[in-house]
């Protein structure tokens, strides 16, 4: 085989194009290592197994897709507008994804029915979006709460329905998240703050 530099990210690159050719069920390391011209040891010297490889894989494609949740946080909006352009970024990216990039969120899908760690530090990600969202209002005295971890925690849960694909196909989806969000906005807004 080809002596080729190899680094993590021209692994993570062959394996996302593996994965979109023949599906995360029937992609494996054989792939990946064919079609970076190296052998099977080339890429356990990186990733000690499918496993580890398919969780970094899904690491990245998380964090490409909350990218813009990251852009909302540092535009010039007070708190509430930001939150509510927060948890829509959060409800449409995966729905997007779903549609625009359906192998790798299968590949997705799969993980988070078998593997909770990376599945687990997305969702503290978002909740500590959501958390810095609402201490901004706290600051701004457009929001109340004593915890604003533990406020951002249940904003999340009550929001996590329509980050699941079962909700997807819903016709009334986008107006009953409006509806959730809403009503979240209303319950942290400071009650000696007009409205």
């Amino acid at each position: 085989m080809d002596k080729v530099s190899l680094d993590k990210e021209k692994i993570l690159n062959a394996t996302e194009e593996v994965i979109r050719r023949y599906g995360p069920d029937k992609a494996n390391i054989s792939d990946v290592a064919k079609s970076l011209k190296v052998s099977h040891a080339a890429i356990y010297r990186y990733y000690n197994g499918k496993t580890s490889l398919w969780n970094a894989v899904t690491e990245r494609w998380l964090t490409n897709l909350h990218a813009p949740s990251n852009a909302i946080l540092k535009e010039e909006h007070p708190a509430d507008i930001k939150l509510i352009l927060l948890l829509e970024d959060f409800a449409e990216a995966k729905r997007r994804s779903s549609t625009n990039d359906p192998e790798m969120f299968a590949n997705y899908i799969k993980l988070a029915q078998n593997s909770m760690e990376v599945i687990e530090k997305s969702i503290e990600e978002g909740i500590n979006r959501i958390q810095e969202t609402i201490v901004q209002g706290v600051a701004e005295g457009i929001f109340f709460t004593e915890s604003p971890k533990q406020a951002a925690r249940s904003v999340y849960l009550a929001t996590s329905a329509f980050i699941h694909p079962n909700s997807f196909e819903d016709p009334d989806r986008k107006q009953n998240l409006e509806s959730v969000v809403n009503l979240l906005i209303r319950g942290l807004k400071n009650p000696n703050q007009e409205i």
